[in-house]
Formats: structure tokens, C-alpha cells, sequence
């Protein structure tokens, strides 16, 4: 991410945190980050879309690390208990952004409604499979009780450390919360615990394994579309953006999308600045590198 939108989000979250999001301003935004309004304007059309930037750029920072340690040759719980670190590292680092998220309980706009249903989405995802992948089949009955057990364990110290700032051995946290998963799941299975709640209860959009990512890609190519109308381009150049956003939806509803042909259809996009996060969550989901 270009260094300049990198200091207005730090900035901006900063101040959102301390003073909330109605309370403030762009110009303040502009003012911390140490740059005039107007640039504020190159990179963000409104403070709603700043938001939802910020949210995204966190978001695809964590997911592709996450994807990362998948990727090497650990166990199932070491890949959790790598994953839980990433989380733990990322509340200490942006401490800010985790304060702006919790304290503020506000709806700025669909497109970041969109963005945080989504989250929340594949943070069950994630702990589910996780879960499963530990345990196996032991807890196939019990999954969403443990995943609701396990995530109101995790934000709880997560909220500790970071409104209230009690001091915790950070190096220990992530083997410490997989040892209270322990618990959580034998405890269950030795009391013969009956589910209080099952997949088939849960709202359906969660049923879906591969549904966020469907949604975040449809989500990016909708905002790619509206902000080439936007363009100050002559009708062939709009014209052809927007075979290029259709070339996109298509490869990406195949079984297997090939990355070559994402990354040639993304690099159109190359000089055009304010369609970046898009490109950038574009080659997250679609597990690519953007071509520079």
C-alpha cells in the first residue's frame, strides 16, 4: 500500500479511536497524517469509504498470513496456536484499530456492513474448520457450541489487553488458549453435553463454506464498476474496464481460476490509484499477487 494512504489510515484509526467516528472530522484525519485535505480526496472519496479501507486492509493483512502458515507443515493445532500468535501480534501492533473497532458501534454505509458481515463470517469459518481439524469427528455434534465458547474466550482477553491494558505474557497467551480449547471440548464430550445449538440453527448464510469469499469478490467488482463510471476516460477506456471487471466475474466462477489470467486482467487496473483496494482484496481472495 502506497506509504502516504498507509499514514492517513494510521492516523485516521488513531483519532477515531480516541474521539469516535462522528466526532471526526477529515480535515482532522488529513492534519494527523500531516498531509492537506485534498489528499485525503486522492485516496478516499468519503470518510465512510476511509472506514471501510481500513477494515479491509487489516483484514486482508491478517487473512494472508493466516493463509501463509496453512501453507507450511505443522499440525492442525500448531496451525491454530500460529494463527492465534498473528492475531495476538496484530491487537498489540494496531492497538488503536482494535479500540476503534470495539468501541465503535456505528453503521457508516452497506459496503462496510457488507465488510464486517463478512468477517465475522469467516472468523466462524476459520474456527470451525480449525476446530473440526483438531478434533475431528469427536465434536462434529458439538462444533458451534465450541466455536462460540472458544471466541467468547479469545475476545475476552482480547478486550482485556487492549481497553483495560493488563499485562499478559504474550508469548504464552496462544498455547494458554489452546489448552482452555482442551477443556472446553473434552469437558463437553466426558459430561455428554447435548448441543444448545447446531449448524442447521445458525443463520443460513453461514452454511456455505465458500459464500464470504463468493461475497467479498462480488463485493469488489461492484465497487470496481461504479468507480469506472466515475472515470475521467475517454468511453472506449470505460468500456473496456468494464470487460475486464466481467472477464474477472467469470474467471472467478469457475472451479479452478488460473492466476496468470487474474493477474493480467487485475494489472489494467495499474495507474489507476483509487481503485486499489479493490485490486488488493481482488488478489487476496483469489490467492494471487498483484503484478507491479
Amino acid at each position: 500500500m502506497n506509504e502516504k494512504k498507509m499514514k492517513l489510515i494510521e492516523a485516521g484509526v488513531r483519532l477515531v479511536a480516541t474521539q469516535g467516528y462522528h466526532n471526526t472530522s477529515i480535515q482532522e484525519i488529513a492534519s494527523e497524517a500531516g498531509v492537506s485535505k485534498g489528499a485525503f480526496y486522492l485516496y478516499f472519496q468519503s470518510k465512510e469509504e476511509f472506514i471501510e479501507t481500513a477494515y479491509r486492509f487489516f483484514h486482508t493483512e491478517i487473512t494472508q498470513r493466516f493463509n501463509r502458515v496453512k501453507q507450511e507443515n505443522h499440525s492442525p493445532r500448531e496451525i491454530l496456536e500460529k494463527q492465534l500468535t498473528i492475531l495476538i501480534d496484530y491487537i498489540y501492533h494496531y492497538k488503536e484499530f482494535i479500540i476503534m473497532h470495539l468501541r465503535e458501534n456505528i453503521s457508516v454505509g452497506q459496503h462496510t456492513d457488507k465488510l464486517m458481515r463478512q468477517m465475522k463470517m469467516e472468523n466462524f469459518h476459520w474456527l470451525s474448520e480449525s476446530i473440526q481439524n483438531i478434533y475431528a469427528d469427536k465434536v462434529e455434534e458439538l462444533i458451534v457450541d465450541a466455536v462460540i465458547q472458544f471466541e467468547g474466550l479469545i475476545n475476552g482477553y482480547f478486550k482485556w489487553i487492549v481497553i483495560d491494558n493488563i499485562h499478559i505474557e504474550r508469548d504464552k497467551l496462544s498455547a494458554f488458549l489452546i489448552r482452555r480449547l482442551d477443556d472446553i471440548v473434552h469437558g463437553m464430550l466426558t459430561a455428554k453435553e447435548e448441543a444448545l445449538t447446531t449448524i442447521g440453527r445458525i443463520p443460513r448464510e453461514y452454511l456455505t463454506e465458500n459464500k464470504t469469499s463468493e461475497q467479498m469478490i462480488s463485493n469488489s467488482l461492484i465497487k470496481l464498476s461504479e468507480k469506472i463510471k466515475k472515470l475521467d476516460e475517454n468511453p472506449a477506456k470505460i468500456k473496456q474496464l468494464q470487460e475486464v471487471v466481467d472477464a474477472i466475474e467469470k474467471e472467478a466462477d469457475k472451479n479452478k481460476t488460473r492466476p496468470v489470467v487474474i493477474q493480467g486482467l487485475l494489472a489494467h487496473f495499474r495507474g489507476f490509484k483509487e481503485m486499489q483496494d479493490e485490486c488488493e482484496q481482488l488478489a487476496s481472495v483469489l490467492q494471487v499477487e498483484l503484478l507491479h
